[in-house]
């Protein structure tokens, strides 16, 4: 793929409900000489958002699409260049019952098709 991300896959180990949201940023590369266009970023459940940051300039944050629509952003990376996906994963937004292992992913589709999958995991506790 013309973009890439060193890290696939990060794991959060052991997090508490009671303590709140947890993030990680991933570094997203365009490999190529050419543009590349993300056209959508989006989360495998609501319980994720992603916020793209491109020079320091934050774009949504995006969550799982609604009913089949997720917006397009059109957002440029040039040649070369990195930008962030910062994710942010709340344990409490299943309730109770949302314990143990979890895992969720983002996905970056780019103009053309291709696309990145971040994935995720943490182990839940009360």
């Amino acid at each position: 793929t013309s973009v890439a991300s060193e890290e696939k896959f990060f794991d959060f180990g052991s997090i508490s409900m009671a303590a709140g949201k947890v993030r990680h940023t991933y570094l997203v590369k365009n490999t190529t000489d050419q543009t590349v266009t993300i056209d959508k970023l989006y989360t495998s459940c609501m319980c994720t958002t992603a916020t793209l940051i491109n020079n320091g300039e934050k774009t949504g944050p995006f969550g799982m699409p609604g009913h089949g629509f997720s917006p397009s952003i059109n957002e440029v990376i040039a040649p070369r260049q990195t930008v962030e996906i910062e994710t942010e994963f709340d344990p409490a937004a299943h309730g109770p019952a949302g314990v143990g292992l979890i895992e969720r992913s983002v996905t970056i589709e780019y103009e053309g098709g291709e696309q990145t999958e971040l994935n995720f995991s943490a182990q839940v506790t009360p």
